[in-house]
């Protein structure tokens, strides 16, 4: 009985050591709050740290002197007791410190070009939350727009100035709506969960808070790239690994020399007693490290390459980042002033000539899918200009700029 009572205090209490463990999630998020919770709540992350408690710990290993041996000998008439130990001489332990030090470096490194990549994919979720937010909000409209016309095609069919096919004919409409505006939705919540579970909580269900107008200011290629070089994450990461490569090898070309074993003893015999020293070392005659060292001089010269291709790279990723904004800003802009700005008075106008008894029932419909169809290519306008918007934040080392130190 009493292990039972035991099992179902402990159960109650769980849940709520859980729930108390687990961060605070409103329902609304904005993009700044959401790259917060990122910052702390990432598994990611949080996995990518212990790469660096590793490489702090291999600093700790190259730090630690050898243990000294002892060593003791017993025959008659004959005691011996020696004590040796390994002295790096030439430098040894100095460039194992370097290099494990270059190695703590490049982890960090490698753990902000993490924490930059969690951020990206963060904000792409958001911006694709933040559209088809809109885009179900789009088809609610479109839905009114169908139900206003609805009210008339009946109060037409009513007076008799219209046949019963007209009512069909928009409740077929009506059907596929209501399927458009369930896909919309559903849509929305597989966004809402991405974004969920770039924070680690895979309950949680949010909604996206702002905007969907963008807010960067495109500048060009010449004034972000100087720079972009210095802060891009992808670039940093790379030239911590060539440096920690350099380091391992001026840490190899070291263990070439031989480390000396300096040695003293306490002999006691019929004679008496005696202390002797003495030192041992290794002779480099065959093993000077060749192999270690051919290969740690490979690794560093692949790095530098590595490091070349990656700013390479990287510069022709914000080149092209800063023409795709600009080509798809002056598109939506174009589109919005051309294409959407008539869609009210197309609806009004096909409305009106319906009523009049001018247009069909098949005009009145044609004129509320095409509101609906273009409201919604100027989303897929809006969605391509703020994911480029991303894309330049991404290869200008915006996002993630706040983890440098």
């Amino acid at each position: 009985m009493r292990k039972f009572l035991c099992l179902l205090v402990l159960a109650l209490c769980l849940p709520q050591a859980r729930a108390a463990d687990a961060p605070a999630l409103g329902t609304d998020v904005t993009l700044p709050q959401l790259l917060e919770l990122v910052r702390n709540n990432s598994p990611a992350l949080q996995a990518e740290r212990t790469q660096v408690a590793m490489a702090e710990a291999d600093l700790m290993t190259a730090q630690t002197f050898s243990n000294p041996s002892v060593a003791y000998t017993h025959k008659r008439g004959e005691r011996e007791t020696t004590l040796s130990q390994d002295i790096p001489i030439f430098g040894q332990r100095g460039a194992r410190i370097e290099s494990a030090r270059s190695g703590v470096e490049a982890a960090r490194a490698q753990l902000r070009l993490v924490y930059a990549q969690a951020l990206q994919e963060a904000a792409r979720d958001f911006m694709s939350l933040l559209v088809a937010q809109e885009r179900e909000k789009r088809w609610l409209d479109a839905k009114d727009d169908l139900e206003s016309a609805f009210r008339i095609v009946q109060g037409q069919v009513q007076a008799g100035a219209r046949s019963r096919y007209d009512l069909t004919r928009l409740e077929i409409e009506r059907a596929s709506l209501d399927a458009q505006l369930a896909q919309a939705q559903a849509e929305t919540l597989q966004a809402s969960a991405r974004v969920a579970a770039s924070v680690g909580a895979p309950a949680w269900r949010p909604r996206a808070a702002g905007s969907i107008a963008p807010h960067w200011t495109a500048l060009s290629f010449d004034t972000m790239w100087p720079q972009a070089q210095n802060r891009l994450p992808t670039v940093r990461a790379a030239l911590a690994q060539q440096a920690f490569a350099e380091k391992q090898l001026d840490a190899e070309r070291r263990e070439a020399y031989p480390t000396p074993t300096f040695m003293v003893g306490r002999l006691n015999n019929n004679e008496g007693r005696s202390t002797e020293y003495g030192v041992s070392v290794a002779i480099p005659l065959f093993d000077r490290n060749q192999g270690p060292i051919a290969r740690a001089a490979a690794e560093a010269d692949g790095m530098r390459l590595r490091s070349r291709a990656i700013v390479v790279a990287a510069e022709g990723e914000l080149r092209r980042a800063t023409e795709q904004l600009d080509r798809r800003q002056q598109l939506a802009e174009r589109f919005e002033k051309e294409g959407l700005a008539m869609v009210p008075r197309l609806r009004q106008m096909a409305q009106d000539a319906y009523t009049l008894g001018r247009g069909s029932i098949l005009d009145l419909v044609d004129a509320i899918q095409a509101v609906a169809e273009k409201k919604n290519t100027y989303l897929d306008l809006v969605e391509a200009v703020l994911q480029a918007e991303v894309d330049v934040r991404i290869a200008s080392g915006e996002l993630g700029a706040d983890l440098l130190e």
